[in-house]
């Protein structure tokens, strides 16, 4: 069964850095967001003049993407690690 995280009351991007840094999320994992707060991450990159990352959205390595599922709610995130082959 998937998990949802709460991180804070509304996402924002320096909120999903210091979770992935305190949490040592791996580069190649992806954070899936709720579409409504996927687009407050995206609105919140656009009013800062910063120009739009390309898509995926990366942060420190993290692919930042939405619930195709739909089932993450709004001010959660799910953590979808990525499977490493055994060497």
């Amino acid at each position: 069964m998937s998990q949802f995280i709460t991180i804070g009351k509304q996402i924002t991007l320096p909120l999903l850095r210091d979770y992935i840094i305190t949490h040592k999320v791996d580069p190649g994992d992806v954070i899936a967001l709720n579409t409504t707060d996927l687009k407050e991450i995206h609105q919140e990159i656009l009013s800062s003049g910063e120009p739009m990352p390309d898509i995926p959205l990366t942060l420190l390595g993290v692919i930042i993407t939405h619930d195709a599922s739909e089932e993450v709610p709004a001010g959660k995130l799910q953590i979808v690690k990525n499977d490493k082959p055994y060497l």
